[in-house]
């Protein structure tokens, strides 16, 4: 067939494995640990679990230094898919990255939301124990409204299980989930915003 197929209002979402090294994830979840009481982190949205502050990325060690990088990395993925990051002129602009660790207990979950004020946004999985597939899941919600008014048993959500190494980045406006986790240990992982400097 003769025309031009247009996919218009697409959503990426870049599932990444960076190449961790061994112990990289035992070694970012004992630093977790040791600073998920630590008074100032933000429970909202959250129900059976904690969120540190959002200053994991300035945080002291290799690790962190390793997972900044990976970060901006997706980020230049996420931008380079769209053709984002360059001002008028074509000059690149810098970015600035957040992040935020969160440790869920059993049945712990994250109520629908998005991230305002950022471009991207992201999840690296650091541990997450022996679970029931299905549960501690992410799951995005199809942002086209009348997506499903033609198909009604047409699900708006599609969902990724977690996996210790795995990052995920979408744009921070896509509405997202964590479904209850049911494992023998904690669901944790790092979340990240990444914006421009204005």
């Amino acid at each position: 067939m003769k025309g031009q197929l247009h996919s218009l209002w697409s959503t990426p979402v870049l599932a990444f494995r960076p190449p961790a090294p061994d112990g990289f994830n035992d070694r970012l979840r004992e630093l977790i640990l040791a600073r998920q009481s630590d008074p100032g982190g933000t429970m909202i949205g959250v129900v059976d679990a904690d969120k540190t502050r959002a200053d994991v990325l300035r945080w002291p060690g290799p690790e962190v230094d390793q997972l900044r990088s990976w970060i901006l990395d997706v980020a230049e993925a996420m931008n380079g898919h769209v053709g984002a990051g360059a001002d008028s002129r074509n000059r690149p602009v810098a970015m600035i990255a957040e992040a935020w660790a969160v440790v869920y207990r059993s049945w712990g979950f994250h109520h629908m939301h998005s991230h305002p004020g950022a471009a991207w946004s992201g999840v690296y999985y650091v541990h997450t124990g022996a679970f029931t597939p299905g549960t501690g899941a992410i799951e995005f919600l199809d942002p086209r409204p009348a997506a499903n008014a033609r198909t009604p048993d047409r699900s708006p959500l599609t969902a990724l299980d977690p996996e210790p190494g795995l990052m995920l980045a979408f744009p921070a406006w896509q509405q997202h989930w964590v479904t209850p986790y049911a494992g023998d240990s904690t669901r944790i992982c790092v979340a990240f915003n990444i914006g421009f400097e204005n």
